[in-house]
């Protein structure tokens, strides 16, 4: 005897089936909810602002327009990484930028993938000391899928051979490719626009995976 199922049901257990099927299969090379704060972190105070554990999350505050910090995780990943993290403005105007780093040489070598407030991306190379996008347009992009002030947005970075994707809440906002440097470090990175005074963001949830 067939038993019909009501459509309800079917609904939930598709989308049961969908969250399921979200979750990340590859290997955890790191899982961070900030909840220690000697977890391995770059811990930072000076006159451009700072980076810090703060109740639970990590936070890097900015006191000047037209400025940028960014805080390292001590261990550095050999191969391509895939690095995930939630981030939101805690305090500022949404003429800032916040995001990920990856491949991390040095302080003048490295790949910054950015958001922004305003529902903008890019994607930025430090190399010897001079920074520029790599992004399409050379210029940050107005991209649906990113959510604005001061909501929380997912970040994911994939660092993979030559080519560097960024997403925001499962969509892919941005795409580069280039091929300057291989493994490093990972972090974060929050930089302030001209008309900035102050700016908070506050990241938690870290992850990276091996692709």
């Amino acid at each position: 005897m067939s038993r019909r199922i009501p459509l309800a049901v079917i609904l939930a257990l598709g989308l049961l089936a969908s969250a399921c099927g979200s979750q990340r299969t590859e290997p955890v090379l790191l899982s961070d909810d900030f909840s220690e704060t000697g977890s391995g972190w770059e811990q930072i105070e000076n006159e451009t602002g700072s980076a810090n554990y703060v109740d639970g999350s990590f936070h890097i505050l900015l006191n000047h327009p037209n400025d940028y910090l960014l805080s390292n995780y001590g261990q550095p990943f050999d191969g391509d990484v895939s690095v995930e993290v939630d981030a939101r403005k805690i305090e500022g105007t949404n003429d800032n930028y916040f995001g990920v780093v990856c491949r991390y040489q040095d302080a003048d070598n490295f790949y910054m993938l950015l958001i922004t407030s305003r529902g903008r991306s890019a994607i930025g190379m430090m190399r010897d000391g001079e920074f520029g996008l790599i992004s399409p347009g050379l210029e940050p992009l107005e991209m649906e899928g990113i959510k604005l002030d001061s909501a929380t947005n997912h970040i994911r970075a994939d660092c993979v051979g030559d080519q560097l994707t960024l997403y925001a809440n499962g969509k892919q906002v941005s795409l580069a490719y280039d091929s300057s440097f291989v493994g490093g470090l990972v972090g974060l990175v929050a930089a302030n626009g001209q008309i900035a005074s102050k700016l908070d963001i506050r990241f938690d949830d870290f992850r990276v995976y091996q692709p």
